[in-house]
């Protein structure tokens, strides 16, 4: 019984995971390039080339005219690397500093 008990919950898992991690049907807040990538947020940036984005650091990031900047913090972002062209939803607040913070809903990988 406690292991049928054990795959019914693993099994729910699985289908929540695959099934209701869809693209919101707004907006994105944001597409554009990873440039920096860590273990709890990500940098993303509209603006600049792919190539910029892989060889790019935060130090000329702030220094750029006319990009968008965004710093997203999500769980798992071990799926992320920088130059992935990618689409972010965000939910709540967004900190309006350069680059700004928020906290991603959803992030879409466009591109590797």
């Amino acid at each position: 019984m406690k292991k049928l008990i054990i795959l019914i919950g693993g099994v729910l898992i699985i289908f929540i995971f695959f099934f209701f991690d869809n693209p919101p049907e707004s907006e994105p807040y944001i597409e554009g390039y990873v440039v920096e990538a860590d273990f709890n947020r990500l940098l993303v940036v509209n603006g600049i080339t792919e190539e910029q984005a892989k060889s790019m650091t935060l130090k000329e990031v702030v220094t750029l005219a006319n990009v968008e900047a965004v710093w997203v913090s999500k769980y798992n972002f071990f799926q992320f690397r920088e130059g992935q062209k990618v689409r972010v939803w965000v939910g709540g607040t967004v900190a309006e500093s350069f680059p700004a913070q928020a906290k991603a809903d959803y992030i879409e990988v466009i591109r590797n």
